[in-house]
């Protein structure tokens, strides 16, 4: 009988043990920031309300639009967007890096904790850059194009389309065509995810969020798609058998049924625009009624669910331990989580941390 009693204890996930200090934690006024999910101005998990009725379909015709040669697209239906970015990673692994330890994929940091394992564990080597300049809480462009420029041809770029997890800062549209120049230019191969999409605008026909998962890989010709969606359907049978029906069901009947699909759209601005409003009024706290020190435009600047508001890993324990307020150990926070009733106690506490770690007699935690 095989002995497993040597293997090395997996890797501690940071987010779950976050969840798990939340859920233990008994205080009346705590404030989960971390998990990145949608919710409502109670806290309580997000279910939009057109979800509860028969619900939408053809997530690639929405994804890309009815003038896009949809022919050309091989798509499967995943489970959630960790098992769209994991059959992506493993087909690329197969069928473009082809066993060429060479073949890099470039990830931009800060980034999304699943990225960098969940293409190694596909075995696809990786490298990082810096995407985003701490010091201006901005995308750093020029690190973004140099990368680009002087990666080996036919590289891997990681992408996410927008409402970046976990900075909030998005590339402009300047900024995205610059950049597709030279990736067309270096012949690059460039792996989107587009978690988030719909959440940083109120124009509801300018994104949408994909409540489903899909992976979406557009090819030359459709009879490259037909290869292509041979290929992953296998990829999907080895790992999952197959996805569950009940999601795309749902889909299928929403962006079928017009009053739906307009309902639905209109869900999505009215939760944008909540995540906008609570960004105001998380800036104002900190900077009209607290006064507290530092710049915080980045709050007003940013989109989707996050933000990252500078603070050390030091500042987030203390917010945890003092005043139960949960975030990641990077700083960054789900705007989702901030309600008109717990806004103004987390710029307090907030405004408390940067303080106290700025005055040199601050008593340790």
């Amino acid at each position: 009988m095989a002995s497993f009693a040597s293997l090395p204890r997996a890797r501690v996930d940071p987010m779950l043990m976050l969840m798990e200090k939340v859920k233990q934690d008994t205080h009346q006024h705590k404030v989960d920031l971390g998990v990145g999910v949608y919710r409502d101005e109670q806290g309580s998990y997000y279910e939009f309300p057109a979800i509860r009725k028969p619900f939408v379909k053809l997530a690639a015709q929405f994804m890309f639009g009815h003038s896009f040669e949809l022919e050309r697209v091989a798509s499967v239906q995943t489970v959630a967007g960790t098992g769209a970015n994991r059959i992506g990673a493993s087909f690329l692994r197969a069928h473009y890096a082809k066993g060429n330890e060479a073949t890099k994929a470039f990830v931009g940091v800060p980034t999304w904790g699943n990225y960098l394992p969940l293409l190694a564990h596909a075995g696809i080597s990786t490298a990082t850059y810096r995407y985003y300049d701490e010091s201006t809480h901005e995308v750093d462009f020029i690190s973004i194009l140099g990368t680009a420029k002087n990666a080996p041809l036919h590289s891997i770029f990681v992408f996410q389309g927008c409402c970046n997890n976990p900075t909030g800062a998005d590339m402009t549209k300047e900024q995205w065509k610059a950049l597709s120049e030279v990736i067309k230019s270096r012949s690059h191969f460039i792996f989107f995810d587009m978690a988030y999409q719909g959440l940083g605008t109120t124009k509801p026909d300018d994104g949408w969020e994909d409540a489903w998962a899909n992976l979406h890989v557009v090819c030359a010709s459709a009879d490259v798609a037909d290869l292509v969606r041979d290929v992953l359907g296998c990829l999907m049978r080895w790992e999952i058998s197959t996805a569950p029906a009940y999601g795309a069901r749902l889909a299928e009947i929403i962006l079928q049924t017009p009053e739906l699909r307009e309902q639905w759209k209109q869900e999505l601005s009215e939760a944008a625009a909540r995540l906008a409003k609570n960004r105001e009024n998380l800036y104002r706290e900190l900077t009209t009624v607290c006064n507290t020190p530092g710049n915080w435009d980045h709050i007003l600047q940013d989109k989707g669910l996050f933000s990252l508001l500078g603070l050390s890993e030091r500042q987030v324990d203390m917010l945890i331990a003092r005043y139960h307020i949960y975030l990641p150990r990077n700083g960054r926070i789900n705007v989702a989580g901030l309600n008109d009733s717990n806004v103004h106690a987390v710029a307090r506490g907030i405004d408390n941390v940067v303080r106290d770690c700025s005055n040199p007699l601050m008593e340790e935690i």
